[in-house]
C-alpha cells in the first residue's frame, strides 16, 4: 500500500474506532430550554464577559465566528444591525472569535472593516466550541437572562436574519 493510502486507512480506522467506542454519545447539542454552560471570555476592550454563570445577565446573542470564515463575514452586517436595533432594548451581543493563529490586532482590523460595535471576545483555544457543543462556525445562541438556551442558529443567519429577529422579539416580549 502507498503511504497516502496508509494515511487514509489510518484516518478511517480512527474514525471507526471513535464511532464504535461510544464517544459520539457524549456529543449532545443543547436543547432549547437547557441551561447553557458557564463561559467567560476576555473582550478586546480588556474587560470580561460571562454567560451561563448563575448570575443574572442581559438577554445575550452569543455568536461563535472566525475571521477566515466567509459565512461569518457575510453575517456580520446583520449582527451589527441586530445590535443597533435591539441593544437599546436590552440585548447584549457577544461575538467570540475562535481564531487560533492570530492576535487581537487582526481581529480588531476585522471589526473595523465590518464596522462592528458589539462586544467581541477572543478564544484562541476554541474552548467555547467544546463547551457549547458547537456544530461549526458560525453558530449563534440566544441566551435568556437566567442562562437558558432560547434559540440556536447553526451556520450563518439567512439574509435579513428574520428567524433570529423573531426569537429576540419573543424573548424581549416576556
Amino acid at each position: 500500500m502507498s503511504p497516502s493510502c496508509n494515511r487514509v486507512f489510518l484516518v478511517l480506522a480512527a474514525c471507526g474506532a471513535i464511532a464504535c467506542s461510544g464517544m459520539q454519545e457524549r456529543f449532545k447539542p443543547m436543547a432549547i430550554g437547557d441551561p447553557v454552560p458557564a463561559y467567560a471570555t476576555r473582550t478586546l476592550a480588556g474587560d470580561s464577559a460571562h454567560v451561563g454563570n448563575g448570575q443574572p445577565q442581559p438577554l445575550t446573542l452569543l455568536n461563535i465566528w472566525a475571521t477566515w470564515c466567509v459565512p461569518c463575514q457575510k453575517e456580520f452586517p446583520d449582527i451589527e444591525r441586530i445590535h443597533r436595533e435591539y441593544g437599546p432594548r436590552g440585548l447584549r451581543v457577544l461575538a467570540v472569535s475562535v481564531d487560533s493563529n492570530i492576535d487581537d490586532t487582526k481581529i480588531r482590523e476585522f471589526m473595523r472593516r465590518y464596522q462592528a460595535t458589539f462586544l467581541v471576545g477572543h478564544d484562541a483555544k476554541g474552548s467555547i466550541r467544546t463547551r457549547y457543543q458547537s456544530l461549526g462556525i458560525p453558530e449563534s445562541y440566544l441566551i435568556s437572562p437566567d442562562g437558558k438556551l432560547l434559540f440556536r442558529n447553526p451556520g450563518a443567519f439567512p439574509e435579513g436574519a428574520a428567524n433570529v429577529r423573531a426569537a429576540i422579539e419573543a424573548a424581549l416580549a416576556q
